[in-house]
């Protein structure tokens, strides 16, 4: 028997301490590495949200005023002073990637979330809500407008990320 050649065979291999700890060190670095991405990716959403928020804020006030004066290319008209949405009704716009208007969706879309509508991919969703503002004396009385821009647009309403906007119109 050679003693050289069973040494030899013997430095080739990994011990088991080693495969352990290599293990160990892959279990952890993986799922940190997934996490990082994971948080890079929903940065990115969350930048690009913030960017176009002002357009797309832009467009909402815009249509709000366009359905004072009855001329609304997606809500119903409404009366000054009346609160948005009118009883019963749900108002949420659904905007491109680049912050363009897409159209109204429905009570389902808005709740379950939606991809695509009208043929175009659905990114961000603004939903509207307004209340009464308490009045001031020699103000006319105002109400106090929210618009939620939600994303990303396909998760469901409770899955959404969101940026809120208040303002005051009469």
């Amino acid at each position: 028997m050679n003693l050289a050649s069973v040494k030899r065979t013997a430095k080739r291999g990994s011990m088991l301490i080693e495969t352990v700890i290599g293990t160990g060190v892959l279990a952890v670095a993986i799922p940190l590495v997934t996490g990082a991405l994971a948080e890079s990716a929903k940065s990115g959403m969350s930048a690009a949200a913030e960017t176009r928020s002002p357009w797309m804020i832009s467009a909402c006030m815009a249509e709000i005023q366009a359905s004072r004066d009855g001329k609304s290319q997606f809500f119903t008209p409404t009366a000054i002073h009346q609160t948005l949405p009118p009883a019963g009704d749900v108002w949420a716009l659904a905007f491109t990637a680049d912050g363009l208007a897409i159209g109204k969706l429905n009570p389902a879309e808005y709740q379950r979330g939606t991809g695509r509508l009208h043929g175009q991919s659905v990114r961000y969703i603004a939903y509207f809500t307004s209340s009464e503002a308490i009045a001031k004396n020699g103000y006319p009385p105002m109400l106090r407008t929210h618009i939620a821009i939600e994303y990303p647009a396909a998760s469901p309403v409770n899955k959404r990320h969101k940026i809120d906007f208040h303002t005051l119109i009469p």
